[in-house]
């Protein structure tokens, strides 16, 4: 013979499982993670000791800087072209930055009406 608290207590208990299954993270997304960062961590190592050799070598600065001569004078017109809409997207940004802080200026210096008592 069943008792009904048992199917009750059974069924709250499955709830609490299923949630709680929900909310911690699965084996394999912690697993990915630490694989990226030991990934990461490696390559930055590594890169940063190639980049420092490489760094002092004469011939690889020149072509380095050869190398962006180049683009910068293939792609001028078109770094030109952005740098100026960025710095009307910038301008803009400020004008409405100083707009929003004077209308917050002139609503925190509005003194709110006090009703008079008639007493």
């Amino acid at each position: 013979m069943k008792n009904e608290s048992d199917e009750i207590n059974t069924d709250n208990m499955a709830q609490v499982q299923g949630e709680l299954m929900d909310e911690t993270p699965k084996f394999d997304n912690i697993a990915k993670g630490v694989a990226t960062g030991v990934a990461v961590s490696t390559i930055v190592h590594v890169a940063r000791g190639a980049i420092g050799t490489l760094a002092k070598n004469p011939l690889f600065m020149f072509g380095l800087g050869l190398a962006t001569g180049y683009f910068v004078h293939k792609y001028r017109r078109e770094i030109i072209s952005v740098s100026n809409k960025t710095a009307e997207h910038s301008k803009d940004f400020v004008l409405r930055q100083k707009e929003h802080l004077t209308e917050m200026l002139t609503e925190s210096l509005e003194v709110p009406e006090e009703p008079h008592d008639s007493n």
